[in-house]
């Protein structure tokens, strides 16, 4: 007669776990099927014409001597990223430099990006809000003073056609002096 009851209660204790664990499976959520969205790609409407190679100088208050470096802009196959390879020569005053700059649009700040690396070491990420008429300004996110450089203005750049811009930049040494760097990319 035990073993009938306790058959008994053993069929009614797993009936119960049963419909409690079917009535659980009904009301807990599922695994998320729904596909995460790409971002939508960048507008390059106001960019495009940066696409190219440029021939660029530049020229610092306190050398005596201008900068001359090639720059080639493409875009990366994903269409996310302009693709901004640098090259400039060894000068007597500063050794060849090779740096790469992907620009993106952030949509979430609506601010374009900057990401600046180099074969020295040197890193930089810049923001900018966009092209106002002829300039856009890129403003250091993330400033890393150098051994004597210990502030840097932002960068403005003006269109002056789809072929020519300028530049301009101030940095300020440890001592405290202030030194200038203006410039021009020409497309070639």
């Amino acid at each position: 007669m035990r073993s009938g009851l306790f058959r008994i209660s053993l069929t009614l204790v797993a009936t119960a776990l049963a419909s409690t664990a079917i009535a659980f499976a009904d009301t807990a959520p599922g695994i998320e099927t729904t596909p995460i969205p790409n971002n939508a790609k960048p507008d390059w409407s106001s960019m495009s014409f940066m696409v190219g190679t440029w021939q660029c100088t530049s020229q610092s208050s306190r050398r005596a001597s201008p900068a001359k470096s090639t720059q080639t802009n493409t875009m990366d196959s994903t269409g996310y990223w302009m693709v901004q390879k640098t090259i400039q020569p060894k000068l007597s005053w500063a050794s060849a430099v090779s740096s790469v700059d992907m620009i993106t649009y952030d949509k979430d700040q609506k601010r374009w990006v900057d990401v600046y690396t180099d074969d020295g070491g040197n890193y930089d990420v810049s923001f900018s809000p966009g092209w106002k008429g002829n300039t856009i300004v890129w403003t250091d996110a993330i400033f890393v003073p150098g051994p004597d450089i210990i502030a840097t203005s932002p960068l403005t750049n003006v269109k002056v056609s789809d072929s020519k811009v300028t530049f301009s930049s101030s940095f300020t040494e440890k001592s405290g002096r202030k030194n200038t760097l203006t410039g021009s990319c020409t497309k070639s």
